[in-house]
């Protein structure tokens, strides 16, 4: 994470507390694994609810739906999340681990619910299940890359990235209501992070 992106400090706290949640609830955890799941939370999040839970911007990257941010973020010695999550070397690599105790002042039952579920559906997951599970034929990321012509460059491994987005009002197209409760929330989150900068 970069600093021009100017996250707030209660999108960090929300994001860093969920970090240590999914870390007390399934172990220690690869970077692809947290960047998988974050990702997974936030799709359930707005296809369930109508609303973001991170309210992140994912890219269409080889190994699927990516937060340039995160992924930047978790390649490092944590920076903004530092706090919250440390790297731990182990034989092949590093993982993550929790860097405090779980602090719920961000979340809402509704919240806890959601990340829970994720966690039953995904506890035995390794980082390729995860992987395949964003890949999947018409998933957010296919489609994507489908459409804009680089899913077999992708899946070829002829480009590594894209710059294309995630276009999670996919999810609720043909739900009106979520589709225009996502909108006014995505607009309150942007207000309410233009009044803390």
């Amino acid at each position: 994470m970069t600093i021009n992106d100017k996250y707030s400090h209660d999108q960090i706290d929300k994001l860093g507390n969920a970090l240590i949640y999914l870390i007390d609830k399934m172990g220690s955890l690869p970077k692809t694994s947290l960047l998988k799941l974050v990702y997974i939370i936030e799709e359930k999040s707005i296809e369930k609810r109508g609303m973001p839970f991170f309210n992140l911007d994912f890219e269409v990257w080889k190994f699927g739906p990516v937060c340039q941010n995160l992924y930047v973020e978790f390649s490092e010695e944590p920076i903004l999340l530092k706090n919250f999550i440390k790297k731990t070397n182990i034989k092949n690599g590093f993982v993550f681990d929790k860097n405090a105790c779980f602090n719920d002042d961000e979340f809402s039952d509704s919240d806890i619910f959601l990340i829970d579920e994720i966690i039953n559906e995904f506890s035995g997951a390794n980082c390729n299940d995860l992987v395949a599970y964003t890949h999947r034929e018409s998933s957010l990321w296919y489609n994507t890359a489908k459409e804009n012509g680089v899913l077999e460059l992708l899946l070829n491994e002829e480009i590594p990235t894209t710059n294309l987005k995630i276009d999670f009002t996919e999810l609720i197209k043909n739900e009106p209501s979520k589709l225009e409760f996502y909108y006014e929330h995505k607009e309150f989150l942007n207000f309410v992070s233009s009044l803390k900068q």
